[in-house]
């Protein structure tokens, strides 16, 4: 009896001992999943330029045209856990839409992290064109007013005043934009018109319906090029049993080098300086507004739209003052006067 006794308590204690240590392994696994920093490279983006809002929900933000294919985030997490996707490993975003990412603790809890990458919008350069005076004896006469701009230093009211030979007309125009800072419609109440413009998946303007009183008039398509440049706008004529024309662009370095209207072709040459205009507009809106006399990066010098060259006034931050050149074998002179906003 004596012996089984002594049997049975030595029984006891090594269950005792086992149950023990059984329980001292579950306590030892590490239930914690946190992360502990969170970071990211992508290629031609300076870190300084990329801000952080840590949590559960994680925000980065990055500048605007900053390409999300490629995002490579350094990850610091909980000691003994995982994460998934793992750190160092090359992910696709999309701007605004937030990727889980699963921490795994030892003991298998796990805790999830949304991360969302946004693409800041785009913001202009500061410098404001505040008036453009065009004077053509045998073109257009015109004085516009660009009155009021947005924070991000893009226009938002101008007025067009013509004179057509002392006949004076004019209208107002809105520019309106969306929370990427996106020309979402160009509109006018005096002159009863309105344009709205439609974006493909790189941020350009793909079409555009143009509207007057209402009634639908032109519906226009745009293409570009590799580097993407406008290459053509195809304008639909609703009045005209939807005829279609269509304007080819040739644009090296930000500068119309050649248009072919109507199948005739007009070409340029530029200077060094800076286009009053192109700053004043976000880029997708100024790229379908190039052209040889409108958006570029520089000025037109020389051309088929001029005799001999264009003779420019600079002020001190390289931007045109004022502009003349002739036409017409010396019959017509134009003229062109700027001003600007104080910065």
């Amino acid at each position: 009896m004596k012996r089984i006794f002594s049997t049975l308590c030595l029984f006891i204690a090594v269950a005792i001992s086992t149950v023990s240590c059984s329980s001292d392994d579950s306590e030892s696994a590490s239930s914690l999943a946190s992360i502990n920093d969170f970071k990211i490279t992508i290629a031609n983006v300076d870190a300084a330029a990329i801000t952080y809002n840590l949590g559960t929900a994680i925000t980065v933000s990055v500048p605007h045209g900053t390409s999300l294919t490629a995002v490579t985030p350094t990850i610091s997490i909980s000691d003994k856990s995982t994460i998934s996707p793992a750190s160092g490993t090359k992910v696709s975003f999309v701007d605004g839409e937030a990727k889980p990412f699963t921490v795994t603790a030892e003991d298998g809890t796990t805790k999830v992290y949304m991360v969302t990458i946004k693409v800041r919008p785009e913001v202009g350069s500061g410098s404001k064109l505040k008036t453009y005076k065009l004077e053509d004896l045998y073109g257009e006469n015109s004085t516009t007013t660009f009155a009021k701009y947005n924070t991000a230093n893009f226009v938002t009211e101008f007025t067009k005043e013509v004179d057509d030979f002392g006949d004076i007309t004019s209208n107002t125009y809105t520019l309106v934009y969306n929370d990427e800072n996106e020309v979402i419609e160009k509109k006018s109440e005096t002159a009863k018109e309105s344009t709205v413009y439609t974006y493909n998946s790189a941020g350009q303007i793909a079409t555009a319906v143009y509207k007057k009183n209402s009634v639908l008039t032109y519906t226009y398509a745009y293409t570009y090029d590799t580097a993407g440049n406008l290459s053509t706008e195809k304008r639909t004529d609703h009045t005209k049993t939807d005829e279609v024309s269509e304007v080819k662009y040739t644009i090296v370095n930000g500068n119309v080098t050649k248009e072919n209207r109507f199948g005739e072709d007009y070409i340029a040459t530029y200077d060094s300086k800076n286009n009053p205009f192109k700053g004043i507009y976000p880029s997708a809106y100024a790229a379908i507004n190039a052209g040889i006399q409108s958006v570029n990066t520089n000025n037109p010098l020389t051309g088929t739209f001029a005799d001999s060259g264009v003779k420019y006034v600079y002020n001190t931050d390289n931007y045109p003052v004022s502009a003349e050149y002739t036409y017409f074998d010396g019959l017509a002179t134009v003229s062109k006067t700027f001003t600007y906003y104080a910065n």
